[in-house]
């Protein structure tokens, strides 16, 4: 007997206490997923003559893969706190919806852990005390939104899919209406790619720590962003205003589902653009491709992401 992809499900949830596992809250609707169990076998190295090492002894256990999913509006707003870890501020919207904005938790705060459970159809498992360390997002015109999930876990165990999350029914995030703009000009590009990368550090072991992984610490976050771009004038008069300056541009993201009350807004405020690539390559068409990082300034937040949705209680 053996098993295909189809029916395989994942669930996802925020946890109150790091490493204790809550029922998931999110449905995700997965493409594809690695996550594994790791471990660190050694021996103790003796000099005893013997044809192979004589022993291989447990030391450490480790958890850790990624999570490739098209973004819904079910469980975005999981995501992306988890992500983030910031705190998610609620204010009524249009049309009875609600908007959800979030921001990068504060340089000594944790980011939250996660119970993450896999039905990989031979065996539920139980993924509790995951850390999110990175989150790409895929935005290509006429397309869904992709995004995948980096994560780092402590330990696997069997588990139980909650029976309320079976199926969706909010449309997927698309491409087919969405906007980018840089200042106050809307650049009409084929392709955006957003990566949050939290930059964990691994614990340290020590000798409370067992086989078991601690809890991970982001580090000095990265916000990047990479778009393409038919050429034009308009990439030249972006590449001077922001490649050959200290200028900073304020890059602007939003996305919706075909129910347009359902949307997604990214906003960079500060942007520093790294590189303006436009070259001939063939006989087609010209394509641009800019890249450029988040930055701190002063008191503004590098990063802002607000979703609207009909959930009128906080992620």
């Amino acid at each position: 007997m053996f098993y295909t992809g189809t029916g395989s499900s994942l669930q996802i949830g925020k946890e109150t206490e790091y490493g204790t596992a809550v029922t998931p809250s999110a449905l995700i609707d997965l493409t594809s997923e690695s996550i594994k169990v790791a471990v660190e076998k050694g021996d103790e190295g003796s000099l005893l003559a013997s044809k192979t090492p004589m022993s291989r002894d447990l030391l450490s256990i480790t958890v850790s893969g990624s999570v490739s999913f098209i973004l819904r509006p079910e469980g975005a707003g999981t995501v992306f706190l988890l992500t983030l870890g910031g705190t998610d501020t609620v204010a009524a919207g249009e049309n009875g919806k609600f908007t959800h904005t979030m921001h990068l938790c504060e340089v000594n705060d944790n980011l939250p852990g996660a119970t993450i459970i896999v039905d990989r159809k031979a065996k539920v498992m139980k993924y509790a005390g995951c850390t999110v360390s990175a989150l790409s997002l895929e935005c290509a015109a006429g397309d869904y939104v992709k995004a995948t999930l980096d994560i780092q876990g402590v330990k696997e165990e069997e588990g139980t899919l909650s029976a309320e999350l079976k199926s969706f029914t909010i449309p997927s995030y698309r491409c087919t209406a969405a906007v980018f703009t840089i200042g106050d000009e809307v650049y009409d590009i084929s392709s955006a790619t957003v990566k949050i990368d939290n930059a964990l550090e691994t614990a340290p072991r020590t000798y409370s720590s067992g086989l078991y992984a601690g809890r991970p610490q982001h580090g000095r976050r990265s916000v990047t962003i990479t778009f393409d771009i038919p050429y034009s004038e308009d990439v030249e008069t972006l590449k001077s205003s922001f490649l050959t300056t200290e200028e900073n541009a304020s890059v602007k993201l939003t996305f919706t589902s075909s129910d347009q009350d359902h949307k997604v807004e990214i906003t960079m405020p500060n942007v520093s653009v790294n590189d303006v690539t436009a070259n001939v390559g063939g006989t087609g068409i010209l394509t641009a491709s800019v890249s450029g990082e988040a930055l701190s300034v002063g008191d503004t937040e590098p990063l802002e992401v607000v979703i609207t949705d009909e959930n009128e209680e906080a992620y």
